[in-house]
């Protein structure tokens, strides 16, 4: 179903009451209420509790979105051997040809359907009806909270969007077709694209806005903090390769919490190796899943990743393991910050780690390869084995240090959704990063800043909605 139709309030607070009777809340529960005609007597939130219910529901249906699965999958990390895609072919053509970039590719609707359904739809209902509840003395905090949680989980799915639908932040694409800003939940607001400028302008002003409204801490992982908004943002100035800005939030972040884990803490190694409620790196928990090429035992890691951690790396046995990937050579990632409960899924969220590389990459491209080495080294030394002494990395100039942090950053941050749009901004730098991928003994390939880096709409959205689709 297109995000234009029967998408209005009554249809999702009837959601509300399945929440409210405990039952399933997941997106893909409460899709069939979603696509149901309103009803005269249904239970409209007539308090914070109420609406805090809501926003759950938004909570849960982030992760049925798979953006970051779906980044994973169209990135350079993994492959798939040809049987499996060839399987998945006819299963799933939407989902193997994107895989491979063919120009034939269909549309992979899912992940587009599910953000504006799930997440970007129930944070709407509730900005729309927060104005309208009576708050009570004492109860200001508590609106901020959710308002400012609303706002980050909105922003948070256009972020993770615009690096699949949309070009790549610059000056060049700031006015190309951006994302569908969908601001109420309201049937009878305007369908159109925005601009990429308008786009990445209305994340920034949603995170800005929840930094000021959010607390410090907060009792679930899942609910976003200060931090959090704050780490989103330097997120989001770094793939806009607004660099000052990155280092400014991404240092606002660290100031509030710098925890690294020590991986020698880990050994022996558990099942799965990194325990997500245990994990001081953690900032905001957010997963991914449902691209099934990315779940363990579908996808074999790059060999030439994998060979480049060094041997006295701990994220070499912590990340990877040997004997579980389709092809009998290679290995799986296994080291997901999701921990016990999600496995198989892609960590989507924040964490102190990320925060550390960005703020050292934005070092570097500013001259100073002296706190680019710091924050590299501080990281760095939490990953190196203790049975032999860590040598710290040493920048001969800024370029190096650019360098040497941008390799760190890709074996680190592995799994994450992060590499592709990664890819993307720094084919803009000049990077001149070229994918290959190899089916049945053909080679596919996507060059640096190719049409087919951006991937097709929702072919509802064109035909119904009459938006404009991404060319070819």
């Amino acid at each position: 179903m297109n995000i234009t139709t029967n998408k209005i309030i009554k249809p999702a607070l009837k959601c509300f009451i399945i929440v409210l009777l405990g039952n399933a809340l997941l997106l893909a529960g409460c899709k069939k209420f979603l696509d149901q005609k309103p009803q005269q007597s249904l239970f409209v939130p007539t308090n914070l509790d109420d609406l805090q219910q809501l926003l759950n529901n938004a909570r849960y249906a982030i992760n049925t979105a798979g953006v970051g699965s779906l980044a994973e999958m169209i990135a350079d990390n993994y492959y798939v051997i040809s049987s499996d895609w060839q399987t998945w072919l006819q299963a799933y053509p939407a989902m193997a040809l994107n895989y491979n970039w063919d120009q034939t590719a269909l549309p992979y609707s899912e992940t587009w359907t599910a953000a504006y359904q799930g997440p970007i739809y129930y944070s709407n209902i509730v900005l729309d009806q927060l104005p309208k509840i009576t708050i009570k003395a004492g109860e200001e905090s508590k609106r901020d909270v959710i308002k400012g949680s609303s706002l980050f989980y909105r922003a948070f799915s256009y972020l993770g969007l615009a690096q699949i639908y949309c070009k790549p932040y610059s000056s060049a694409n700031a006015g190309s077709p951006g994302l569908i800003l969908k601001n109420t939940a309201s049937v009878t607001e305007k369908v159109t694209r925005a601009t990429v400028q308008q786009t990445y302008d209305r994340i920034i002003i949603d995170l800005k806005d929840a930094a000021a409204l959010l607390p410090n801490t907060v009792i679930y992982p899942t609910r976003p903090t200060k931090t959090a908004a704050y780490a989103a943002l330097a997120r989001t100035y770094l793939f806009m390769r607004d660099y000052a800005n990155a280092a400014q939030y991404a240092n606002l972040a660290l100031q509030q919490k710098n925890d690294l884990l020590d991986y020698n803490s880990l050994f022996p190694i558990g099942n799965p190796p990194i325990n997500t409620i245990s994990n001081p790196e953690l900032v905001f928990l957010d997963w991914a899943y449902d691209v099934i090429f990315s779940l363990e035992g579908y996808h074999n890691i790059d060999s030439t990743l994998y060979q480049s951690y060094n041997g006295n790396d701990l994220r070499k046995t912590v990340f990877y393991a040997f004997g579980v990937a389709p092809d009998s050579t290679a290995y799986s990632f296994m080291g997901s910050y999701n921990g016990s409960y999600f496995r198989s899924s892609i960590f989507t969220g924040l964490a102190t780690d990320e925060l550390y590389l960005t703020r050292a990459e934005c070092s570097a491209r500013a001259g100073n390869k002296d706190s680019a080495m710091a924050d590299l080294n501080k990281l760095m030394q939490k990953r190196w084995t203790n049975t032999v002494p860590y040598i710290p990395f040493i920048a001969t100039d800024p370029n190096d240090a650019l360098t040497k942090v941008l390799i760190e950053r890709r074996k680190e941050l592995v799994f994450r959704g992060l590499r592709w749009p990664d890819i993307r901004r720094l084919n803009l730098e000049g990077a001149n990063i070229t994918l290959t991928k190899v089916i049945n003994g053909t080679t596919y390939t996507l060059l640096p800043n190719n049409l087919r880096s951006v991937l097709l709409l929702p072919l509802q959205e064109i035909t119904i909605a009459g938006v404009e689709q991404n060319p070819r």
